[in-house]
């Protein structure tokens, strides 16, 4: 997995994935659980330091497959963290150039180990110091400096230290038949990450889906729950029924005309095509978008 380091739409997909409930929809495959992990009442230990306080976890919950690792973890007060990794072994992983991140309770948005003003900045690190496969937990430390992740409503960053997490438990996944392509002002989008959600914004849910090409670009539109079989208009309006974004090394770019067209949905899986245009100077247009994913 290719980390988004500057995509907020699939941040935001992504984190949603990892907390809500501390439980989730597998991303890019089908997650086969160990009977032995995470169903017996033990999520380990997760804890971390800032503004004077230790911030213990209530739940916690990993993923590893093949290329990364997934940390989520969620206290009494529906706060929580969450950490992706692009690697699946013992090490040390930069903070800047991976997912580490702090939410708070009742927002969208949380404290990222990524500054978007100075993107090369050391922001701190992930320690995996164990991947124990007979019990299939995982352990490890973490310190970071979190930058508030809406860039336009900028907060004091917070410093995180001290951070733990022992004996989490993890499950594995296996890949699926998931497809996301398009093409981008008439060249192929080859995805080789595609991950799917199901979010709220505001009153409303939505099934978010979102991939990744081998440059970091990335592509993603957003579903209400509630639409069905048919064609759906893009609007340029905060919580449309649909919506779409692409982001490249130069910035994101919002949809502001187009369609998604849903041709099969069922409880788990949604399939369709997409097109749009987006904003910016020199906008892009996505075509013969199309995608066909378990949610």
């Amino acid at each position: 997995m290719k980390i988004f380091k500057t995509a907020p739409q699939l941040i935001l997909l992504f984190f949603a994935t990892l907390v809500a409930s501390c439980t989730y929809e597998p991303v890019d495959g089908t997650v086969e659980s160990d009977p032995d992990s995470g169903g017996n009442g033990e999520s380990g230990v997760f804890k971390a330091d800032f503004n004077g306080n230790t911030w213990t976890a209530k739940e916690t919950q990993a993923i590893i497959s093949g290329n990364f690792i997934e940390i989520a973890a969620i206290n009494a007060k529906g706060e929580s963290f969450g950490i992706m990794l692009d690697g699946s072994t013992v090490g040390t992983y930069a903070a800047n150039v991976n997912l580490v991140a702090y939410s708070p309770a009742g927002t969208d948005y949380g404290y990222l180990g990524i500054n978007d003003d100075n993107p090369t900045e050391n922001t701190g690190s992930v320690n995996i110091t164990s991947i124990n496969t007979a019990n299939k937990t995982i352990s490890g430390t973490f310190q970071f400096k979190g930058y508030w992740s809406d860039v336009p409503n900028t907060k004091t960053p917070i410093t995180f230290t001290n951070g733990v997490f022992k004996d989490i438990p993890y499950i594995t996944q296996e890949e699926t038949a998931d497809v996301f392509t398009a093409k981008v002002s008439g060249a192929n989008f080859v995805a080789i990450d595609i991950l799917t959600a199901e979010i709220g914004i505001g009153s409303e849910d939505f099934i978010a889906i979102g991939a990744q090409d081998v440059n970091s670009n990335t592509i993603s539109i957003s579903i209400k729950t509630t639409l069905g079989i048919g064609n759906h208009t893009i609007i340029n309006t905060i919580g449309a029924d649909v919506q779409g974004y692409y982001e490249d090394a130069s910035g994101e770019y919002k949809a502001v005309s187009g369609n998604v067209t849903i041709a099969s949905k069922t409880n788990d899986r949604i399939k369709g095509t997409f097109q749009f245009t987006t904003n910016g100077v020199s906008s892009f247009t996505i075509t013969e978008g199309n995608f066909d994913v378990e949610y």
